[in-house]
């Protein structure tokens, strides 16, 4: 029974026990993020790594645990719209009160700005896992409860036009100069969030022009997937405003760039440095894997991100890991401690993507490669470039 609970972490614990705390101590859950990140570190640098793929029979299970996640992260945003809401929002804290004897206006007045200051990180924080749950369902392309399903996730942090860019431009080019999300080398986790949230707009948005222009429809109408994306997330502004006006409009939008940067630095580890020749086959060694257990069960294998990119039309629980050049060894959260220090993350891959260059590259890979070490302008790389040049002379 373990090998299905082990995909229910977030759905079942995580995420219930971040609502609980924004209702019940909203002062302390700026200890939400603080105390998931400790339990992925020490539990993918503690225990050994989980390089098993099931033999399932109750896929329902395992499908239930991604469908079941949408309530339960829906209510844990509502906490935070009931506790920074003047009064008591929808009669929440009176329902609660009959039914189970607890004041949470109470424990929302006492919580005052540190709460919501707390709650607002927290929820942030969690709803970044939104991306996780809606990438497994946005590639199920010819089943609409499953993309409408992953676009309302998707809305929730104000990215619905992932579901366009992700599937139809990033997995066709990564790794190349052409793909907003491949992170290049020398790239600062900062910049890349801009550039590649910028960039994935863009790419959303010329798939919907052409694609409309072809079926011979209206370009500004409700048959354009990024429009109806942003209506999605505007309809839930406006929840948010009749919450709590602009101070809630205010606190959505500081969630929403929570949630999105955390999001975005995971793509900034999964393909940094990575050069792929335009129109070639998308291999296991464009991406950065990871076999680190916690990461594995709790990110629906989002970490086996080598086989996806390989094999993108497999479930989460199909998902293998491979001994690429590149792997993530601390596991996913804690390559994102290290992503947000620059110096730390670039010391940590240049040695990495050293050893890519050399073994994994194919030939026209390798003049990429080299050209991309030189366009970093970090000695860390055009070192490797010299390097590597030196070697390639020596033949």
């Amino acid at each position: 029974m373990f090998k299905y609970l082990k995909h229910s972490i977030l759905t079942c614990f995580i995420v219930p026990g971040a609502a609980l705390t924004v209702l019940l101590a909203p002062q302390w859950s700026f200890l939400v993020p603080i105390v998931i990140t400790l339990i992925n570190m020490i539990g993918d640098n503690f225990t050994s790594p989980d390089r098993s793929v099931p033999q399932y029979s109750q896929l329902w299970i395992l499908d239930g645990f991604v469908y079941l996640y949408v309530p339960i992260v829906s209510f844990y945003m509502f906490t935070l719209m009931w506790l920074i809401s003047p009064g008591d929002f929808l009669g929440f804290s009176a329902l609660v009160q009959a039914q189970l004897g607890v004041d949470l206006f109470q424990i929302k007045t006492a919580a005052g700005l540190r709460g919501l200051l707390s709650g607002t990180f927290a929820v942030g924080y969690v709803l970044s896992s939104n991306h996780l749950y809606a990438h497994e369902l946005v590639h199920r392309t010819t089943d609409k409860f499953a993309m409408l399903t992953g676009r309302w996730l998707l809305a929730m942090t104000g990215d619905a036009q992932f579901s366009i860019s992700h599937v139809y431009a990033h997995h066709a080019n990564v790794g190349t100069s052409l793909d907003a999300a491949t992170a290049r080398r020398g790239e600062s986790v900062y910049r890349f969030f801009i550039r590649s949230t910028i960039g994935q707009y863009k790419e959303s948005w010329d798939i919907e022009r052409q694609r409309l222009i072809n079926r011979g429809v209206a370009i500004w109408s409700l048959h354009n997937r990024v429009l109806t994306g942003l209506l999605m997330t505007l309809a839930l502004y406006v929840v948010w405003y009749l919450a709590a006006t602009w101070i809630g409009v205010l606190i959505y939008t500081l969630v929403i760039i929570n949630a999105k940067f955390l999001f975005e630095t995971i793509n900034y580890i999964e393909h940094y440095g990575v050069v792929r020749v335009p129109g070639t086959k998308v291999l296991p060694h464009h991406s950065w894997d990871c076999d680190a257990r916690i990461s594995s069960n709790a990110l629906l294998n989002l970490s086996r991100h080598a086989d996806h990119h390989a094999n993108a039309h497999k479930p989460y629980w199909e998902l293998e890991t491979f001994d690429t050049s590149l792997q993530l060894h601390y596991g996913y959260i804690s390559t994102i401690v290290v992503a947000l220090i620059p110096f730390w993350w670039h010391r940590f891959a240049a040695p990495q993507l050293h050893q890519w260059d050399l073994h994994s590259a194919s030939p026209e890979e390798k003049k990429l490669a080299q050209q991309a070490n030189l366009a970093s302008g970090l000695s860390l790389f055009t070192r490797t470039f010299n390097a590597f040049h030196t070697v390639n002379e020596g033949k």
